[in-house]
């Protein structure tokens, strides 16, 4: 692993938070839900590496993931809020055919916001 590794992460994240913007707008709810938890994860993971050169064992849970890597209480509550839309945790309590119902357009707006704030909070770390 390498500083190398960890933008390509954090790129991936990037694309991610993209393509979570465009499914919202299309009314694809849950997979921009989805998507902005998987850019957290993945910016997450991004300091992980370059912090540590190699990734962190990680069980879907973001607040873990955050406090491995010094996250504050604001992004903690932040990576709490997109936790729960993990497939593994979503898709055991709500119908994939009915869950872009459930999450909507106002919280998938939020989950964006969520993600967005993870990634700036992370940006100078990794573009230093």
């Amino acid at each position: 692993m390498s500083l190398d590794e960890a933008l390509s992460l954090y790129a991936e994240a990037a694309q991610d938070l993209a393509s979570a913007g465009l499914s919202n707008a299309a009314g694809m709810h849950y997979n921009c839900a989805d998507l902005c938890n998987h850019a957290a994860e993945m910016t997450l993971q991004a300091l992980y590496v370059a912090q540590h050169d190699s990734r962190a064992a990680y069980d879907h849970n973001l607040r873990t993931l955050g406090a491995l890597v010094g996250a504050p209480d604001n992004i903690l509550a932040d990576l709490d809020a997109l936790t729960p839309y993990h497939p593994s945790f979503f898709l055991e309590q709500v119908a994939a055919d009915q869950a872009d119902d459930e999450v909507g357009g106002d919280t998938a707006s939020a989950l964006l916001g969520h993600a967005r704030a993870v990634m700036r909070w992370a940006r100078p770390s990794l573009l230093a």
